[in-house]
């Protein structure tokens, strides 16, 4: 089959839609599918370019100005764009990965050539209403937003999304079937050979128990909370936090580690080369997530299959993954001395880790990533083979190729 991923946010921007595409396209291909997505270029051209193995059709957009990597469709062609990579990759199955732009476009598009589409959704309007302050006009557009992802979904055949509790958050404000369907997690590469040792110097990690947090540095993270906890634990129990990731609030956090004296407990490593992440898990005896706008998080199944207990907050999906006191803890938004207790339960005690530990790797099993692309492998063979079409029918060979060079990529070396 041919299986064409759509979205409005693409490499270099990292974000859930690119790391679920990258991890499941390559494996897709193994099994002999022939995989491509549709995002905005990195520049006002069209481009074409081989990320991960996977071609990229880039459609010309702009960069928004405080967000250099995340770019929006210019709107002049885009439909007439979408339709020559449509002609020329003619794609089996459509998978959109989020309701903006793009996907609209696509959906347009595609009414002339009726092949079979699905959606993922990774949506939340925390992720875009985090910088509002006024809590009135946080709910105006929240309701905006979720107004617009149904429009958009309901014009599909079948949404997915990657827990229960995210299924249930949308299930009502659409009208066709919502399944989930786990990320997933390559559980392999989270307990890697060889020591840590080199790692640590790399990122100068002390020779202590490492509270580990790994994702973007933004508001909705509310990494804010773990520092205030962690300003009160470290009286109790020696520690360090390694936070991995960048975002519009880490000079932020800094000055709030330095204002709590915690400075020297609290290490910001920026960005980690995909090599060395495992190590960073590994060497770490617990995984602390705050984020209130988790429809899974990627970031805690890596936790989870490194065999580390997980800290969180009672929130989204993250409930799914922690059973409280059983893998880990989790606590209520905001409640600052519970933070404190777990943080000091875990990091001060080696052998209630280690029984942790053990329960979070059971868990993480049914999160293999090899389970995932099965799943939607079998969505994709059933919506093809029941709406049977012929799709020369549908399919106007243009007289414009999407003929550009390919630029090879190599995201570990492109991000640094």
């Amino acid at each position: 089959m041919n299986i064409l991923f759509v979205s409005d946010t693409y490499y270099p921007h990292l974000n859930g839609v690119y790391y679920f595409v990258c991890r499941i396209a390559p494996l897709l291909q193994e099994k002999g599918h022939k995989v491509a997505v549709i995002a905005p270029s990195e520049t006002i051209h069209a481009s074409l370019k081989k990320i991960d193995g996977i071609d990229v059709y880039g459609l010309p957009s702009l960069p928004i100005l405080y967000y250099p990597k995340v770019r929006i469709p210019i709107p002049l062609g885009l439909k007439p764009g979408i339709g020559v990579v449509l002609d020329e990759f003619c794609p089996d199955i459509i998978h959109l990965q989020d309701h903006f732009s793009i996907s609209k476009a696509v959906i347009q598009a595609n009414k002339s050539r009726n092949i079979p589409m699905i959606g993922t959704n990774h949506f939340m309007p925390e992720n875009l209403t985090s910088l509002i302050r006024s809590e009135k006009w946080k709910k105006k557009w929240s309701v905006l937003l979720w107004k617009n992802f149904s429009a958009v979904y309901n014009q599909l055949e079948l949404v997915t999304t990657p827990s229960e509790s995210a299924a249930d958050l949308i299930r009502p404000r659409l009208r066709v079937e919502v399944r989930s369907i786990s990320s997933g997690v390559d559980l392999k590469n989270f307990n890697p050979p060889g020591n840590t040792e080199e790692v640590r110097r790399k990122y100068k990690i002390p020779d202590k128990p490492v509270l580990l947090f790994v994702g973007r540095l933004d508001p909705e993270k509310n990494l804010g909370e773990i520092l205030y906890a962690l300003a009160a634990a470290v009286k109790k129990v020696d520690c360090c936090f390694v936070v991995v990731g960048k975002g519009i609030r880490k000079k932020a956090l800094e000055l709030l580690a330095l204002e709590l004296g915690i400075q020297e407990k609290v290490i910001f490593t920026g960005y980690v080369a995909d090599q060395d992440l495992p190590y960073i898990y590994k060497l770490s005896r617990c995984f602390i997530i705050s984020s209130i706008a988790e429809l899974l998080s990627l970031s805690a199944l890596q936790g989870m299959a490194a065999a580390l207990p997980i800290i969180a907050v009672n929130k989204g999906a993250l409930g799914e993954l922690v059973k409280d006191q059983v893998n880990g803890y989790l606590y209520e938004a905001g409640d600052i001395h519970k933070l404190q207790i777990s943080i000091c339960n875990i990091m001060g005690s080696e052998s209630l880790s280690n029984a942790m530990s053990r329960k979070s790797l059971e868990f993480v099993q049914k999160h293999d990533l090899r389970q995932t692309v099965i799943a939607f492998e079998k969505l994709y063979v059933h919506l093809k083979n029941t709406q049977v079409r012929d799709r020369r029918e549908y399919f106007v060979v243009s007289k414009e190729k999407f003929d550009l060079p390919v630029e090879e990529i190599s995201p570990s070396v492109y991000l640094k």
